[in-house]
């Protein structure tokens, strides 16, 4: 008995120190492990003290220590013997561990267990974590001279440094505003004339929409400011809000009226307001006298009694006779309300247009009526437009470009609608004007000799010129293609009187013709696609998307925020479209690192940039469409 607990204790203590050394070995390993991942270090520490527990049980230390000892199984005969895995005669069990109790002082002095796995992981885990403490120290180090190095250096060389610009407005004077200064804007909103300065704590570059300007510039145009200093950069969206003109309305009559006589009294009242101030208000009128194409025209003014109920709100009225204003049978005046705001130059801008005409036709004395719309349809003349040019080109020295282009524009406009009307009483273009005249039914009863439809053809390609012309900003080479225009237009109205004669009787449709004719040559319809032009806008916007995933990805991955090409991405933004309020948001958003919401936004744009357009189909037959537009205006 005393041999079996002498070599049960020497077996236990085998195992005991074996599992000693597998700990130690598993703590090591995931110590080691854990410089990197606390996580990981656990489970590998668990993984492996698992194994070694598996590995370090009885019966295979026993059987280690069996062949260190070089006992031949004799102690590992002895340790099934006592575990009873087996079974034998007691005279065998006695022998057998007297046997082993004889090699108990060998047990003391081998080592079964290896223990350098144990401090092969030990080492390990002290390298690990001495790297580690290292280069901790080292970052803290060097972030700390970072931060050293750029407190250190001069103004000039502070690259990196957040830039921040204060920008000071000076309004208009006219405008009364006061003068404003921010700093760090997201966005800048200036009246259009405006004065801005940008400044900063350090040497800046300005440049407006790419172009280098001066620190302090006149605002004109929508688009976008930027400031550098040396590597930093900040990019202002800048919205540039024009000076409205003024709204001119007039109140009262307010409406067209046709009077049988001169004996009434008329009440005029008008009102202006602006977004800054009124300057002036006063009611325009011209008198138009004669018919046909032989009118004559008289301009002048009706001085109103204002009422100032601010700068930005006038109101004024005025009372007069029509036998004041010298108005006779047939007669008409046209009027309307103008009005002109604080800001310099000669800007104005006028109300609706309405009329007073003296006409005893289906009139009762004393009584008066809006004009229809169908007899206001003629109320064009080119006499009155050569009148509007020869003004237009007298103002040409002292008109702004700008102001003397649209007002070009706006007559070519006039001269359109007058030929509109003219081509309406013909029929229509017409192509091949031989072919015109052998089916011209007026033409075929024997009255070939009249020049009336040929002339109002010349006098509408003169005026198609003159719109050419006035489009093109030359009202002065307009004027001799309007007289002409005026001149074939007094002969077809004057002897051959083309336009009071009769309409040709309707002809009688057989019906038995229905469906008759040949459809050998009929073809279906196709039409070819035109080919789509380059999307442009599309293409940069999937450009900006492009760029502001690769921004947002180095960020993810631990990158410092990198300023430059953030301010980059917010002025490829507004390159796009300087106006557009979109544009402005992604260009903020960007630079103050709201990534998501700038991609969301620039994705949106690109799909409504990618969307299919409304395919446009030509129209077939353009003649009949418009014969068939126009019997449908006819009233029933």
């Amino acid at each position: 008995m005393d041999a079996a607990r002498a070599l049960n204790a020497a077996f236990d203590r085998l195992v005991r120190r074996a599992r000693v050394l597998g700990a130690a070995e598993a703590a090591g390993w995931g110590a080691a492990v854990a410089s990197i991942s606390p996580v990981a270090g656990g489970l590998v520490a668990l993984a492996i003290g698992v194994w070694r527990a598996v590995r370090n049980d009885r019966r295979r230390v026993v059987g280690r220590a069996d062949r260190a000892a070089a006992a031949a199984n004799v102690l590992v005969t002895a340790d099934e013997v006592l575990r009873g895995t087996l079974a034998v005669s007691d005279r065998a069990r006695a022998r057998v561990l007297e046997d082993a109790a004889d090699r108990l002082p060998t047990l003391t002095r081998i080592r079964p267990t290896r223990t350098a796995p144990a401090w092969r992981a030990a080492a390990t885990a002290i390298v690990s974590w001495t790297v580690v403490a290292v280069m901790s120290t080292t970052g803290d180090r060097a972030r700390a001279l970072r931060h050293a190095v750029v407190s250190g250096r001069p103004r000039g060389e502070t690259a990196t440094a957040p830039l921040r610009v204060t920008v000071d407005v000076d309004p208009p004077p006219y405008t009364r505003a006061a003068r404003s200064s921010i700093t760090d804007p997201q966005e800048l909103r200036v009246v259009e004339g405006s004065r801005v300065r940008l400044r900063s704590d350090r040497p800046i570059v300005v440049t407006h929409d790419g172009a280098t300007v001066a620190e302090a510039f006149v605002a004109e145009r929508t688009g976008y400011v930027t400031a550098k200093s040396g590597g930093a950069e900040r990019v202002i969206p800048l919205v540039v809000t024009p000076d409205a003109l003024p709204i001119v309305r007039v109140s009262a009559p307010g409406r067209d009226l046709v009077f049988a006589d001169d004996s009434p009294r008329l009440a005029f009242e008008a009102r202006a307001t602006d977004d800054y101030g009124v300057r002036s208000l006063t009611l325009r009128f011209t008198k138009v006298s004669g018919s046909g194409e032989e009118y004559t025209f008289e301009s002048g003014d009706i001085r109103l009694d204002l009422v100032k109920r601010s700068a930005r709100d006038w109101a004024g009225r005025a009372e007069r006779a029509l036998s004041a204003l010298g108005l006779k049978e047939g007669d008409m005046l046209v009027y309307r309300a103008v009005a002109t705001d604080e800001k310099p130059g000669d800007r104005e801008s006028s109300s609706d247009a309405y009329f007073v005409e003296i006409s005893r036709i289906g009139m009762s004395a004393g009584d008066a009526f809006t004009l229809p719309e169908e007899e206001t349809r003629y109320a064009l003349s080119e006499q009155m437009l050569i009148v509007k040019t020869e003004r237009l080109a007298r103002q040409r020295a002292s008109t702004g470009d700008g102001t003397f282009d649209e007002a070009s524009l706006n007559l070519a406009v006039e001269q359109r609608a007058i030929r509109a009307e003219f081509v309406f009483m013909l029929g229509g273009e017409v192509e091949d004007e031989e072919v015109e005249a052998e089916r011209s039914i007026e033409l075929q009863a024997g009255r070939l000799a009249n020049r009336g439809q040929r002339d109002l053809r010349d006098a509408t390609r003169a005026m198609s010129q003159a719109e050419t012309l006035l489009t093109g900003g030359n009202p002065a080479a307009a004027l001799a293609a309007e007289r002409t225009a005026v001149s074939a237009l007094q002969r077809a109205f004057a002897r051959d009187r083309y336009l009071l004669r009769a309409l040709a009787s309707r002809a009688q449709l057989d019906p038995s013709r229905r469906l008759t004719g040949s459809r050998a040559d009929a073809r279906d319809l196709r039409v070819a696609l035109p080919a789509a032009p380059e999307n442009r806008r599309a293409a940069r916007l999937e450009d900006l998307l492009q760029g502001i995933g690769d921004l947002a990805r180095d960020r993810a991955l631990g990158a410092a925020v990198d300023r430059a090409r953030a301010a980059v991405l917010a002025e490829t933004a507004l390159r796009i479209d300087p106006d557009s309020d979109e544009m402005r948001r992604i260009a903020v958003d960007i630079q103050r690192g709201a990534m998501d919401d700038a991609a969301a936004a620039v994705g949106a744009a690109t799909r409504r940039a990618l969307a299919d357009p409304p395919v446009a189909v030509p129209s077939t037959a353009p003649a009949l469409r418009r014969a068939v537009d126009a019997a449908k205006a006819q009233p029933r």
